[in-house]
């Protein structure tokens, strides 16, 4: 297979930049799923290693040029209550390498699509956008001959983060592109089953309770903290905070749990225990995540005054 074949199988143009050719191979790839009717055939595993071996060959090629920035229209939805604006980033190239160029492809108050842009770009995206942010503040003092402390900043803009990261994700249409549901339950509620973990090191308190643990045990949700899901057992003794697998899923979970638009069941699936060096223990979590009815309608609208009271506090604390 040549580099044009390889463009024909995935009915790729001229004007294709790398963020197209990849939207077009997930298309084209999801309807190879493993559970399609004749996925077992000779002539549909054929396909599917043909598109796969098509995509590998275009991500290694160099004839795939950039697209410019000022040739892009970025298509993704405007989030109008948005703060401020943001850069859209894309990979120069579709390699995978530790140092991955980027430019800024667009601007705007578009909320993030995970089809077209990156997880780690967004996340790069929001980090600037706080910065940004922060450094208005700034020139808006005061006394702008005044330092200010890189560390007071650092956490400014840590919580700063969170809140501008929210307000360009929608929680349920996100979680429907990254996952899909396991089941519908008998009032048309999705039900979602997500991989998730407990773990902790040192032979503490919360070790001895993790250790007691039973497989198909139930884990129970205590509080939040932060983005974090904080558990505990049956007895209420803590577990420490819930890790998922896939870091998207952690804007997608919390801000539903908190508006109270979905709800948990946390088992126990598999407990891993290790006493060579360091007491470790490793708990393999089976999170269900049920959408409750009126989640389609999330809305924040409270994280605009909330990054505004940031700031103000920021530039009362550098002062």
């Amino acid at each position: 297979m040549n580099v044009e074949q390889a463009k024909r199988i995935l009915g790729i143009s001229e004007h294709d930049d790398q963020a197209e050719v990849k939207r077009k191979y997930r298309r084209m790839i999801g309807t190879c799923h493993p559970d399609a009717a004749g996925s077992d055939s000779p002539e549909y595993v054929r396909r599917t290693q043909e598109i796969n071996e098509a995509y590998q060959l275009l991500k290694k090629s160099d004839r795939i040029a950039s697209c410019r920035k000022e040739d892009l229209i970025w298509h993704s939805e405007v989030s109008e209550k948005a703060f401020c604006d943001r850069n859209i980033y894309l990979f120069y190239s579709m390699d995978v390498s530790k140092d991955r160029l980027f430019y800024r492809a667009a601007r705007g108050k578009y909320m993030w699509d995970p089809d077209e842009e990156e997880f780690e770009l967004f996340l790069t995206s929001i980090r600037h956008a706080s910065k940004e942010l922060l450094e208005m503040a700034e020139k808006s003092r005061n006394d702008p001959g005044h330092s200010y402390s890189q560390e007071v900043f650092f956490r400014f803009q840590a919580r700063l983060f969170q809140s501008l990261a929210l307000q360009y994700i929608h929680p349920v249409n996100t979680l429907r592109k990254i996952a899909k549901p396991q089941m519908t339950d008998t009032k048309g509620r999705e039900i979602y089953h997500l991989k998730a973990f407990l773990g902790t090191k040192g032979n503490s308190r919360m070790y001895q309770a993790m250790t007691q643990l039973k497989k198909g045990g139930t884990v129970y949700p205590h509080s939040f903290e932060e983005n974090k899901i904080l558990t505990v057992n049956g007895q209420g003794e803590p577990l420490g905070h819930l890790s998922l697998e896939d870091d998207r899923l952690y804007f997608c979970v919390i801000p539903l749990l908190k508006k109270q638009l979905a709800k948990v069941k946390m088992t126990v699936k598999n407990i891993k225990t290790s006493m060579k060096s360091l007491y470790t223990v490793k708990v393999t979590v089976s999170f269900y995540f049920r959408l409750e009815q009126g989640a389609d309608t999330f809305t924040d609208d409270g994280q605009s005054l909330r990054i505004a009271a940031l700031l103000k506090e920021y530039k009362e604390t550098v002062l």
